[in-house]
């Protein structure tokens, strides 16, 4: 405070600023406390509105010493604290996220298999890193689609505004040009070309070069965010629930990301499409060259590519069978088909379904029998091979579990770009979620009864189909009449089963699933999907 600005310029700040972050994460409560009064002091003298931004200030010489101190994790074990709380505390990693592909590599190695067997007590703190990043690629990928589409627009009001002024001929002729430059151009297009000054050429190129700057940035987002995959992904089927907790965090925000990169790609490809018309127009042959030297379509799909890696990961997740990391992975897996669309899940579902529908087809008050195989589905040599006994689940903890499959299967159902994902599967699903929504578990109904009204949207014949048949079955003593002379009797439309497993909801169901038929839980189903769909 005495030295004022000269404690920056005589090098205190940065003989000090890493320190101070560095006990930010001291166990000692009077130490973080010093630490955070003495950031706020520095930022206040040295003219700075926030810690974050005196950070953001010095952000390379911070970031070059998390670096050095994190190629000697021996010596500083510590580190991997230091940058999370460092990222989550001073809150400005969105701003310095170029600066980061270099500590993401070295986080990306030490949480693979030789890294974690090396230092398996920083595992967590890694993945607190690496989720912090993600936050960081998210913040900055969801500005990416509306500025490049703000700049297609402003491409194509520059274009019109030339054709304003150049009248017909010079929409006939740009309309006539082909891509190739070595078309020999109308005259009325040579007379435009010659008269192009120097001040127009600078300004094509200065939109050119924003064009690439943006297209640098859009590509270090991604790359960062495929780091955090690559980082998190296997660590989805880990048996700790906090690792496979937070790496679900890192893999829906990584997926956002990428979705958000995708969007602001394709809005990227028209404004180049545009360009080329213009430079092939007035013969700018460099300015063309180089935008097909920046042109690299085959590395801009990764969405899909990513999600096909992460998917066999998340069904070992759910396998594990922890109540709070399968609730988690629900709605991750709810989220992520959205985004990428159901008909890359539907041959998914069809596959690995079966572990979802498991879950769901017993009730948890029944005692279950689980193999073996089943309770241990992933199990590497250096892992810990001792499990829980399922019994020791409670009750309410199969509920919550059997809630969030429920939520998940609405959810999907319920959007138009994720429904596809279920038609593989959606006689199966249907009587299976319907046997529970007609049960007495009230825990459930909620959650089954959302799922049954996104399923309705799927194919509504088939499910009211299925409330016919289930509602019938549990009115058997009660012999329905017709409306009038004009209608059959319901045994002609739907002739009664030889057995009980001949029910419709039964049979697509494929088995009874533990739950009895409650009458009253029927009749209410009836009057919630009636209320939602016949009004």
């Amino acid at each position: 405070m005495c030295l004022g600005k000269e404690f920056s310029s005589s090098g205190f700040l940065h003989s000090s600023l890493f320190m101070l972050l560095e006990n930010l994460i001291c166990s000692n409560f009077k130490v973080k406390n010093a630490s955070d009064g003495v950031l706020h002091i520095m930022a206040a003298t040295l003219d700075y509105p926030t810690v974050g931004h005196l950070v953001l200030a010095n952000s390379d010489y911070v970031i070059d010493s998390i670096c050095r101190q994190l190629r000697h994790l021996d010596l500083n074990p510590h580190m991997p604290n230091v940058l999370a709380a460092m990222l989550s505390y001073i809150g400005v990693a969105h701003k310095i996220l170029p600066l980061l592909q270099e500590p993401m590599r070295t986080v990306s190695l030490e949480l693979e298999i030789l890294g974690r067997h090396q230092h398996p007590d920083l595992t967590i703190p890694f993945l607190k890193a690496v989720a912090e990043i993600g936050k960081a690629s998210k913040y900055e990928a969801g500005t990416l689609p509306s500025q490049a589409e703000a700049f297609y627009k402003d491409i194509e009001s520059n274009i019109l505004d030339i054709e304003k002024k150049k009248g017909n001929d010079f929409y006939t002729s740009r309309s006539s040009i082909e891509v190739d430059a070595t078309v020999d151009f109308p005259e009325p297009v040579i007379g435009i070309c010659s008269n192009q000054s120097n001040g127009q050429i600078q300004q094509w190129e200065s939109v050119l070069f924003k064009l690439n700057d943006s297209t640098r940035y859009r590509r270090t987002i991604g790359s960062i965010a495929n780091s955090c995959l690559t980082a998190a992904t296997p660590l989805i089927a880990s048996s700790k629930q906090a690792a496979c907790l937070i790496a679900l965090d890192v893999i829906e925000d990584a997926i956002v990301t990428l979705a958000k990169v995708e969007d602001a790609y394709k809005h990227e490809k028209k404004t180049k499409e545009a360009l080329y018309q213009i430079f092939d127009l007035y013969s700018l042959h460099n300015l063309r060259d180089t935008l097909d030297a920046a042109e690299d379509e085959a590395s801009e799909n990764r969405l899909l590519p990513a999600m096909n890696k992460i998917w066999p990961f998340l069904i070992a997740c759910v396998r594990n069978k922890n109540p709070v990391a399968v609730r988690r992975c629900s709605h991750t897996i709810s989220n992520v088909v959205q985004i990428c669309g159901g008909d890359f899940f539907s041959r998914r579902f069809h596959t690995d379904g079966i572990y979802f529908w498991k879950l769901l087809s017993s009730s948890p008050y029944q005692s279950k029998r689980i193999s073996k195989e089943d309770r241990t589905p992933l199990q590497l040599p250096y892992r810990n091979t001792s499990t829980s006994s399922e019994g020791s689940v409670a009750e309410i903890s199969d509920l919550k579990v059997q809630a969030a499959v429920l939520d998940m299967i609405g959810d999907i159902a319920k959007s138009k770009r994720s429904a596809s994902a279920l038609e593989a599967v959606l006689k199966k699903v249907s009587g299976l979620v319907l046997g529970i929504a007609c049960s007495g578990v009230i825990g459930l109904r909620e959650a089954a009864t959302n799922a049954l009204v996104g399923l309705a949207s799927i194919d509504p014949d088939l499910l009211w189909l299925l409330v016919a048949d289930i509602y019938l079955s549990a009115k058997k003593k009660d012999v329905l009449a017709p409306p009038s002379n004009e209608f059959p009797e319901v045994s002609q439309i739907l002739p009664p089963p030889s057995s009980s497993k001949g029910y419709l909801y039964v049979q697509y169901g494929g088995q009874s699933y533990g739950f009895d038929i409650d009458f009253s839980a029927v009749e209410l189903v009836f009057e919630l999907l009636n209320a939602q769909n016949c009004t």
